[in-house]
C-alpha cells in the first residue's frame, strides 16, 4: 500500500487517461477501461486508497462531478432535435421511467433477494442509461439521427430523474422512521413542493444566465469560469432543498441554455466537455479503486440471474411499452430495446445509496453497489460490441464507409463527389446558393444536396452528421475554409477536415491564416480553388485507377512531376478515404487511386500550372 498522495494523485490520472485512449484506439466505450483501470490501481494492486485519500471530500466530490457530467450533458439537448422523434423521447421518459422503475424493482426482489426498501431505491437507480456511454457509442455506431436523439435524450433525461427516485425512496424511509407521519400523500406534498421551487429556480437561473451573458455583461475569458462557478452554486442550492435534487437543476439549467441562442455556447460546451471527460474518468478509477472486491465477487446466482433480466428481459419490456402510440418502427423497437449502457451516475450514486441504506438499517443495501459495478460492466461490454453489428443488421446503422461533406457547389468539386460516390462513398454537398447546387438536386448519382449554411446551428439537426467523418472545405475564400475546418475538427478530428490551398501561401506570414484553424491541405499544396477551376475547364476530371498486378506508382509519380495529373488521394479496401499522395507500401491489391487528370487521351503541356491570379478569375 502506497500512502504517498502526490503519488496516488498521478496514479489515478495515468490510469484514467489510459483508460480513455485504449477506448479510443479499439473503438470500444472507454468506461470499460476505467472500471477495470479502476481495480487494477485499487483491490487488485493496493495503488490507490480512495477513502483515506480524500477523507471526507470522497462522497460530496463525486456528487459534486455528476452534477457538472449532468449539466455538459444537458447542454446538447436542443429540442430543435427532436423533431422527428418527439412521440418516442416523450414515451421512453414518461412510459418508460415507471415500468422500468417497477420492473426492476420486482426483479431486485424476488431474483436478487434484496428487500422491499433496497428494491425500490436500486430499482429507482437503475431507470438511468448512461449518456457519458451513450454518446461515445452513438458515434462509434454511427445509427441514424432518429435513433440517436431517442438513446441520447432518454439517458439525459432519465438520469436526473432515477437518481432522485432513488433519492426519494431513501428519504421516505427515513421519513417513515423519523416518527413524523408516514403517509405517500404527506411525503408526496413535502418532496413535490421542493422539487417544484429547484425546477422553477433552475429555469430561472437559466434565463438569468444567458441575459447576462448575451448583454456582454461578462468578459468573454470568464465565460467558461462563470458558468462552471454558477452550476456549483446552483446544484448545492438545490441539495439544501431536497437531498440529491441538484442533479435535477443542473440538468433543467443545462436545457434552458442550450435552447436560449446564447452567445458563446459552443465554446463552453468543449469547455465543459473536457471537464466532463476528466471528471468522469478519475470518478471511475476512484470509485472502482475503493470497492471490495470479496463483495463484487460474492455475487451468487440470484444476482447473477438479476442482472440477465436487466439485459433480455426487462429492458425490452421497457422499449415495448414506450413504442406504443410513439410511431415507432419494430426495427427502432428492438434496436433500443437492446440499447441501454449504465454509466457514472448509476455507480457514482449507487457508491451514496448503499451505505446510506446500511446506516437506515437494511444491511443488503451493501449489495447495491456491486451489483451496480456488475450491470454497468455487462450493459456496457454488450452495447458497445453489438450496437454497430445490430444498427447495420436492422438498417439502422450507416454504412462503415467514410462520408464526405463537401462545402462549396463547383463543377469540379461536383464531379469529383460524383466519382466518391461510384465507389460507395456518402457524399453531401453543401451550398448557400441554391441555383449552384441544381446539378446535385438533378442528378441521379446519389450525392445529397444541403442548401443552407453549414456554420449555422441547424445543420447539425438536418446534415444528419453521423453518415459522415470528413469534411472537405472548397471555396472560393480560404478564410471561410479555414473557419469551416476549425469549426468541423471538434465533430470530426483535425486530422479528417481538409480545404484547399490558400492564394497566399508563399507571401508574408502576417497575411497568412495561423496554421491553428486551418485543416489538412487537400491534395497538392499548391492547388488552390482558381487551379482546380481553370483546369477542370481546360478538360481534367477527377479519375480512379484500382491497384492490381499491372499497377505502376511509378509511372502516376512520373505524370505528376511532369505537371500532368494530381494524385488527390486513395480509397481503401472497405470504403476508407485518405486524401494524402500513397507511398508504394500504403497501396494493397484492391485499393484505389484518385486522381485529378486531363480527360482526353492527348495531353498538352501545361505551361501555366499554378498562376498567381487566372485570367477568367
Amino acid at each position: 500500500m502506497i500512502d504517498d498522495i502526490p503519488f496516488q494523485l498521478a496514479t489515478i490520472a495515468f490510469f484514467a487517461i489510459a483508460a480513455q485512449w485504449i477506448g479510443w484506439r479499439l473503438k470500444i466505450p472507454a468506461i470499460v477501461f476505467l472500471l477495470i483501470s479502476g481495480l487494477l490501481a485499487g483491490p487488485i494492486f493496493g495503488l490507490i486508497t480512495p477513502e483515506p485519500l480524500f477523507g471526507d471530500l470522497l462522497q460530496p466530490a463525486i456528487s459534486l462531478a455528476v452534477g457538472l457530467i449532468l449539466f455538459e450533458g444537458s447542454l446538447n439537448l436542443n429540442f430543435k432535435e427532436i423533431r422527428g422523434a418527439r412521440h418516442a423521447i416523450r414515451h421512453f421518459v414518461i412510459v418508460g421511467a415507471p415500468v422500468a422503475w417497477a420492473l426492476t424493482a420486482a426483479a431486485c426482489h424476488y431474483l436478487a433477494g434484496l428487500s422491499w426498501a433496497v428494491s425500490l431505491t436500486f430499482g429507482g437507480l437503475l431507470i438511468v442509461t448512461g449518456p457519458t456511454v451513450i454518446m461515445p457509442l452513438l458515434k462509434h455506431a454511427r445509427l441514424n439521427e432518429r435513433v440517436g436523439s431517442i438513446l441520447k435524450w432518454e439517458g439525459i433525461v432519465n438520469d436526473p430523474i432515477g437518481a432522485i427516485i432513488a433519492v426519494l425512496c431513501y428519504e421516505f424511509i427515513v421519513f417513515s422512521q423519523s416518527g413524523a407521519d408516514p403517509s405517500i400523500t404527506s411525503f408526496t406534498i413535502h418532496a413535490g413542493s421542493s422539487l417544484l421551487i429547484v425546477s422553477i429556480l433552475s429555469a430561472v437561473a437559466g434565463y438569468l444566465l444567458a441575459q447576462i451573458m448575451n448583454r456582454g455583461w461578462i468578459a468573454e475569458y470568464l465565460k467558461p469560469a462563470f458558468i462552471m462557478s454558477s452550476v456549483i452554486i446552483l446544484f448545492v442550492s438545490c441539495n439544501m432543498l431536497l437531498h440529491e435534487s441538484g442533479l435535477i437543476g443542473v440538468t433543467i439549467l443545462g436545457m434552458v441554455l442550450a435552447n436560449l441562442s446564447v452567445t458563446s455556447i459552443e465554446e463552453i460546451k468543449r469547455f465543459k466537455e473536457t471537464i466532463s471527460i476528466v471528471l468522469v474518468s478519475g470518478i471511475f478509477v476512484v470509485i472502482t479503486a475503493g470497492m471490495d472486491f470479496s463483495i463484487l465477487s460474492n455475487i451468487d446466482w440470484r444476482g447473477i440471474a438479476f442482472i440477465l433480466s436487466i439485459i433480455f428481459v426487462i429492458r425490452p419490456l421497457v422499449a415495448l411499452a414506450s413504442s406504443i402510440g410513439s410511431k415507432m418502427t419494430w426495427r427502432e423497437t428492438i434496436m433500443t430495446g437492446w440499447i441501454a449502457p449504465r454509466g457514472i451516475v448509476c455507480v457514482a450514486v449507487a457508491g451514496v445509496m448503499g451505505p446510506l441504506m446500511v446506516s437506515a438499517g437494511y444491511e443488503d443495501g451493501e449489495q447495491i453497489l456491486p451489483l451496480a459495478f456488475a450491470i454497468v460492466l455487462s450493459t456496457v461490454f454488450i452495447g458497445g460490441l453489438t450496437a454497430k453489428p445490430l444498427g447495420r443488421l436492422l438498417g439502422l446503422a450507416h454504412p462503415s464507409t467514410d462520408g464526405l461533406i463537401i462545402v462549396g457547389a463547383s463543377e469540379w468539386s461536383i464531379q469529383f463527389g460524383e466519382t466518391l460516390s461510384a465507389h460507395d462513398i456518402a457524399v453531401s454537398i453543401a451550398d448557400r446558393n441554391w441555383h449552384a447546387l441544381k446539378p446535385v438536386r438533378l442528378s441521379d448519382s446519389g450525392i445529397k444536396a444541403y442548401y443552407g449554411e453549414p456554420l449555422s446551428e441547424e445543420t447539425g439537426f438536418k446534415l444528419e452528421l453521423s453518415r459522415y467523418n470528413k469534411l472537405l472545405a472548397a471555396t472560393d475564400n480560404a478564410e471561410y475554409n479555414a473557419l469551416l475546418c476549425s469549426t468541423f475538427a471538434h465533430e470530426f478530428g483535425k486530422e479528417r477536415v481538409f480545404q484547399l490551398s490558400a492564394q497566399d501561401e508563399d507571401e508574408h506570414e502576417r497575411k497568412q491564416i495561423t496554421h491553428t484553424i486551418k485543416g489538412q491541405t487537400f491534395a497538392a499544396e499548391d492547388y488552390n480553388y482558381w487551379d482546380f477551376s481553370r483546369l477542370y475547364r481546360q478538360g481534367w476530371r477527377f479519375k480512379t485507377t484500382r491497384v492490381d498486378a499491372e499497377f505502376n506508382l511509378a509511372d502516376i509519380q512520373e505524370e505528376k512531376e511532369k505537371g500532368l495529373l494530381v494524385i488527390v488521394g486513395i480509397i481503401k479496401t472497405g470504403g476508407k478515404v485518405q486524401f494524402q499522395p500513397p507511398q508504394k507500401q500504403d497501396l494493397k491489391d484492391g485499393d484505389t487511386v484518385i486522381m485529378f487528370e486531363r480527360h482526353d487521351e492527348i495531353r498538352e503541356p501545361n505551361t501555366n500550372q499554378h498562376p498567381d491570379l487566372p485570367a477568367d478569375k
